[in-house]
């Protein structure tokens, strides 16, 4: 079970009330938490807790974006190199997914801060003309700081998904 913290922007353009958080899931990169992004066309940006691994898919159709997020997640893992195996395994591990909101829980400041990066990145390479497919490959080598340790989230998420 893993949990979708969605922002109060993400979870009004889906029209769904946020359920309570979920206790924690046996999925291995964590929850994961959505922004909605206002660019053309509308994305949503996603940043895993424990790894920092960032990804954007198209935020519209809402009701079926719980059902692609995890297609793209599985996309992005094999994309790094982590195994098919591995892969399917983290996939099918995050269901089912809650959709909760972004209240108070441990790292919540982090990770917006980190959303908040992504988001920029996203804007300025959507503005030259990047597809998601170039966006998602750069997020996964973008430098991020996680409990003082400067490193890319797919060698994080390489090292747990190994594990």
């Amino acid at each position: 079970m893993t949990a979708l913290r969605c922002t109060q922007k993400l979870l009004t353009a889906m029209k769904v009330a946020p359920s309570a958080p979920p206790a924690p899931g046996a999925n291995r990169v964590g929850d994961w938490s959505l922004n909605l992004l206002h660019t053309r066309p509308k994305l949503a940006m996603a940043v895993s807790e424990h790894d920092r691994f960032g990804l954007v898919l198209e935020a519209a159709p809402y009701a079926t974006l719980p059902q692609r997020f995890t297609d793209v997640v599985l996309v992005q893992l094999l994309a790094i190199g982590v195994s098919p195996d591995a892969a399917r395994r983290e996939r099918d591990a995050m269901q089912p997914l809650t959709i909760t909101a972004t209240t108070p829980y441990p790292n919540r400041l982090s990770l917006q801060t980190n959303l908040k990066d992504y988001a920029w990145q996203v804007e300025w390479m959507m503005g030259e003309g990047a597809t998601l497919a170039a966006i998602n490959a750069r997020l996964t080598n973008h430098i991020v700081s996680i409990n003082g340790k400067l490193e890319f989230p797919r060698k994080f998420v390489l090292s747990r998904l190994a594990a």
